[in-house]
């Protein structure tokens, strides 16, 4: 359902107002949205205005009585929602709706033409259609409609609406074939080529430090990224569908390689017929690329196509949840997802959208529409699951059992599990189908990320499964992790500061669960505090900025950290991960008492299993800096249950037996 209410004149003329609203109800409640009073007096309000008009446009043309109105509609991937569509003949009215003065009337016209460049850029059937903006409601400055500039829109009272409707209809209407309405409230997701032209010439300009760091494992990745290509050219050839797998330790360079993927390929296919974007389950990650793009752009004297941009690097979930309820096939022959082992598993998606199906079952349904070729590219890394209903690799492996037309293409440690992806596996046992392909170039193996070591993921492995023998012998290497660890927070932020002083970003990281960090006099990275932080400033401005992350005052979670990274971190280490007959073990706040977390830890159990989601947690924290980290073990307080200085100790002891060493032994303060 794109639209709430969909009717030709002559029925929604004919309709009482109670059916029409059922319809409009219906349809918000379908969203998951709470009907409120203000929403249905609004619906009222916007019914009354358009019949009386309608009702006369009709009376003089009536012909006009098999045009069509749509009623809240939903724009495919923008999931921006339209007051109201009128479509009349060969012509599209956007109309918003909105009481008051001279000033919400020209933000109201702001805003349907906002929807106008929005049909024109990425609706395929809005597509050389001419579409008028107009804001109608009883304000005190009014904007009458050039006929000659008809994009820059109208503001009219309901009492002008129908001169406007019929002096364009008079002057520009019956050139062009006539708008099916069906057709087009099914239209799909297709970006004209003028915006992926612009975003496509961006990203090759681009100087992006933060997409990744060029300084080690370049060859490792030019063959990954010539290991795609290939595929990509030999599923467009036999016009086969390709699932290509790729891992890698955190900050290998996934993200770049699928951004590379796109890019590369897009350059080789009709815009005007078939597309590839990049995909992402992880908002921030898509926030802060999309940002930095547009800020490199204008460091070159571009001026940056904020939409064009938004085109080429989307949001997962609301793709999947777009394309699956349009039957056509996507404008994608190419989609790659990064974080792919965070898609949705089916009971997540019955809760989130009404539909027991994974999203890797849904991709693979939606990308099998084409006729001929189309490529999933996934990106993976392993044992970074942090949230419910979060599939994990092994729901790839399932989707594939389901579509035995797809070709695999994978690297070896996606098949036999390794520290990249914390012992996942992309087949349960006894369920790896024949002719699976493994090519060692997809797995990203050097990290670009933590550029001073390449031991960091297993070292990070080795202390989440108490084995801290392990840890320790990785930290003997040649080449050993740069992670300290320190009890004193002053110290730490002089450290910090003296860094970002030298030009790299520094900044705090904590888990969402680390309930006490507040007596540190740092806030927990929770929910409802972090969706007051500008997430991309926070990664993007420099120190100065109380916004940049250099500035030491506000820590991310691992939800907001997932993907991306930062020169220097410090993880503040808090008690809801104590050490526990040796090994980590997760907490939870409730009230006054700690409550261990409890689970199998089985890397296959993804996000499902509470244990494995707490050591995912501290994984992702753990691997979120390029080239050094910190950790800081508070001292605790003995006049605070919640702050056991043992549980505290323990945390230090601990880190000290897996090789740590003190800030302070290395650095005088």
């Amino acid at each position: 359902m794109s639209s709430f209410y969909i009717k030709n004149i002559k029925t929604f003329l004919e309709a009482d107002e109670k059916s029409v609203l059922s319809d409009l109800a219906a349809g918000i409640t379908s969203l998951n949205f709470e009907l409120n009073e203000e929403t249905l007096n609004s619906w009222k309000e916007s019914i009354a205005q358009l019949r009386p008009c309608l009702r006369s446009i009709v009376s003089k043309n009536p012909a006009a009585s098999d045009w069509s109105i749509l009623l809240e509609y939903v724009i495919p991937m923008i999931n921006q929602r339209i007051d109201c569509v009128l479509i009349a003949g060969d012509i599209i009215f956007v109309i918003e709706f909105k009481g008051g003065d001279s000033t919400s009337g020209a933000q109201a016209l702001r805003q349907a033409q906002e929807y106008t460049m929005n049909l024109e850029d990425f609706h395929e059937e809005s597509r050389h259609r001419v579409i008028i903006p107009i804001a109608l409601g009883a304000f005190k400055t009014l904007k009458p409609l050039d006929i000659a500039h008809t994009s820059k829109g109208a503001i009219v009272t309901h009492a002008q609406l129908e001169d406007t409707i019929n002096n364009v209809s008079s002057k520009l209407g019956s050139k062009a074939l006539t708008i099916l309405a069906a057709q087009w409230e099914g239209s799909r997701y297709f970006p004209v080529p003028s915006i992926i032209d612009a975003v496509t010439y961006i990203y090759e300009n681009h100087d992006i430090k933060e997409l990744a760091n060029s300084k080690a494992g370049a060859e490792n990745l030019k063959a990954t990224q010539d290991c795609i290509t290939k595929e990509v050219a030999d599923a467009r050839n036999k016009k086969s569908k390709k699932l290509i797998i790729l891992t890698g330790v955190p900050g290998a360079g996934k993200t770049l390689a699928g951004l590379n993927a796109v890019q590369a390929t897009q350059g080789q296919l009709d815009a005007e017929k078939e597309q590839a974007s990049f995909l992402s389950g992880n908002g921030p990650l898509v926030l802060v690329l999309q940002e930095a793009l547009k800020r490199s752009a204008r460091r070159k004297g571009q001026k940056p196509n904020v939409r064009s941009i938004q085109s080429r690097i989307r949001n997962m979930h609301v793709f999947v949840r777009t394309s699956h309820n349009n039957s056509l096939p996507p404008a994608e022959r190419l989609l790659v997802f990064d974080e792919a082992q965070r898609a949705w598993n089916a009971a997540q998606n019955l809760k989130k959208i009404g539909y027991e199906i994974s999203e890797p079952d849904m991709v693979l349904d939606i990308m099998a529409r084409h006729e001929g070729w189309a490529v999933i590219v996934a990106l993976v890394g392993g044992g970074q699951e942090i949230h419910g209903g979060e599939a994990g690799l092994a729901a790839w492996g399932d989707a594939v059992l389901r579509h035995p037309d797809w070709e695999v293409i994978t690297s070896p440690e996606a098949l036999h599990g390794g520290p990249s992806v914390a012992g996942s596996r992309l087949f349960r046992p006894d369920k790896q189908p024949t002719g699976i392909k493994e090519n060692p170039a997809l797995h990203l193996s050097v990290s670009k990320r933590s550029i001073e070591s390449e031991s960091t993921a297993a070292w990070v492995n080795a202390v989440l499964s108490g084995e801290n023998s392990v840890a320790r012998k990785l930290t003997e290497n040649k080449r050993p992790p740069a992670i300290f660890v320190s009890r004193d927070i002053k110290n730490i932020k002089k450290w910090l500061t003296s860094k970002s002083d030298a030009g790299r970003r520094v900044g705090l990281v904590a888990s969402s669960e680390a309930d006490r960090l507040r007596a540190e006099g740092i806030e927990t990275p929770a929910f409802d505090f972090i969706r007051g932080v500008d997430v991309p400033r926070w990664f993007l401005e420099n120190a100065g900025d109380h916004r940049s992350s250099n500035q030491l005052e506000i820590a991310l979670s691992e939800f907001e950290m997932q993907g991306l990274e930062i020169d220097v971190s410090c993880l503040i280490w808090d008690n809801d991960m104590v050490i526990l007959n040796g090994k980590p073990q997760g907490r939870r706040l409730k009230g006054n008492d700690w409550v261990n977390v409890s689970g199998s830890a089985d890397p296959q159990a993804a996000a499902e299993d509470n244990y494995t989601r707490k050591l995912n947690k501290y994984r992702v924290l753990l691997t979120r800096f390029r080239h050094a980290m910190v950790i800081y073990v508070p001292n605790g307080s003995i006049d605070d249950p919640t702050r056991n200085p043992r549980d505290f100790n323990d945390i230090y002891d601990y880190l000290k037996s897996c090789g740590l060493k003190d800030l302070e032994e290395l650095h005088k303060f």
